[in-house]
């Protein structure tokens, strides 16, 4: 399938105010990491702006752009946040600036946000963690379920899915 590429810096909708529905998190649901910072978003999403969806879930969800998305079979490969009101699907550390902004507070973010050299570096941190993530999963205090089966993180875009 072909995706129209847009440039990194590009926001899935930097205000909150402005989403219809709530933003689809896809994740790795055999992933113990994953499964554990999903179970904090929850407590910490007091306005349910996120729904939830395990990769494995997503494959035969009904939903024609969560199954596309894993039609093209590189989901695994980090954590997505999928806006279907738009189309516009973020991966990795912007994904991750995505989620800080829609969580209570996270305006406070929107302006560093919205620098180039924030996007970037939240990639390089967000792939420079999925690779440690044991690490990142015993500093986190998640010590008895870090099993991951992701064993590389590739290079994370905005992209509108058609």
């Amino acid at each position: 399938m072909a995706t129209d590429l847009l440039p990194p810096q590009a926001p899935v909708d930097a205000n909150p105010a402005t989403r219809s529905g709530s933003l689809v998190v896809l994740y790795d649901g055999d992933c113990g990491v994953c499964r554990e910072t999903v179970r904090r978003l929850r407590r910490w999403d007091h306005e349910s702006r996120f729904e939830f969806v395990p990769l494995g879930v997503a494959v035969a969800s009904g939903r024609p752009l969560l199954e596309r998305l894993a039609a093209e079979g590189h989901l695994g490969d980090a954590v997505h946040v999928v806006d279907e009101a738009t189309g516009r699907v973020v991966s990795g550390g912007h994904a991750a600036l995505a989620i800080l902004d829609a969580l209570p507070g996270g305006w406070l973010l929107r302006p560093w946000a919205a620098i180039p050299a924030t996007a970037a570096a939240a990639d390089v941190v967000y792939r420079v963690a999925a690779r440690h993530r044991d690490r990142v999963a015993w500093l986190t205090g998640i010590r008895d379920d870090v099993s991951c089966p992701v064993t590389t993180v590739a290079a994370h875009e905005d992209r509108p899915v058609r």
